[in-house]
């Protein structure tokens, strides 16, 4: 039993660790998760970083190619963007149970999220930043206190992390200000309007995902092909 607990915990110390270097892009989306490299790399048996490359697939955060293994994955914006109107649905349900629920350590909790969300943006790390804005929802999710939810919408948050990873840098300013009208709402128990801010929040989110995706295509089909470019030159 001691060993598989050890197993456990050095699975989730690779975890966190790949996690990491994911969001700060050492791990670029389309490179492979070798097992074995990784786990000769840090020192580990391969079970545990098995293990740990399992659950990035699992969260969205890897990929499996046939023939290949895992890679560290792509956002796929037009996936996302219909996740986003998911999200927004199952956050509203959370916002609103977690209004009306009793945690009394929920608005504390909140509000020093919300510092180290300002201090990683005043840092510019862009990790911490990601991270900040997981727990906060994350957090209200804890408080909404619904299993059944949970199970719903874990899996969905963990693949948000890949549409933070490709959002606008200044993406961490209106999320900072609409966090803050939720936790107002949450702070006055107004089920309704904590529910309406974080739909509102989710949503704005999926807009500009949209315009991103548009602005791809944009460019796309506005790019000269290289011959023609040459011609032009």
């Amino acid at each position: 039993m001691a060993l598989g607990i050890q197993r456990s915990r050095l699975a989730d110390q690779a975890y966190e660790l790949l996690k990491e270097r994911i969001l700060t892009r050492q791990l670029l989306p389309g490179q492979r998760l070798s097992v074995p490299a990784i786990a000769e790399e840090l020192g580990l048996s391969r079970s545990p970083v098995r293990e740990a490359v399992q659950r990035l697939v699992q969260e969205g955060l890897g990929t499996e190619r046939p023939h290949s293994g895992a890679v560290v994955a792509s956002a796929d914006l037009p996936a996302l963007i219909d996740l986003y109107q998911v999200r927004a649905e199952l956050e509203g349900l959370s916002s609103e149970l977690a209004a009306v629920a009793g945690d009394a350590s929920l608005v504390a909790d909140l509000e020093v999220v919300q510092d180290q969300h300002e201090a990683a943006h005043a840092s510019g790390v862009r990790s911490q930043m990601i991270r900040a804005d997981v727990d906060f929802h994350a957090r209200i999710l804890s408080a909404a206190g619904n299993p059944q939810l949970t199970r719903m919408l874990q899996p969905v948050l963990h693949r948000m992390l890949l549409g933070m990873l490709e959002a606008d840098r200044d993406w961490p300013v209106q999320a900072m200000a609409e966090h803050r009208e939720i936790i107002a709402a949450l702070r006055a128990g107004d089920a309704e309007a904590s529910r309406r801010h974080m739909v509102a929040h989710v949503l704005r989110v999926r807009t500009d995902m949209q315009n991103k995706l548009r602005q791809l295509a944009a460019t796309s089909e506005g790019a000269l092909p290289a011959s023609s470019a040459q011609e032009v030159s």
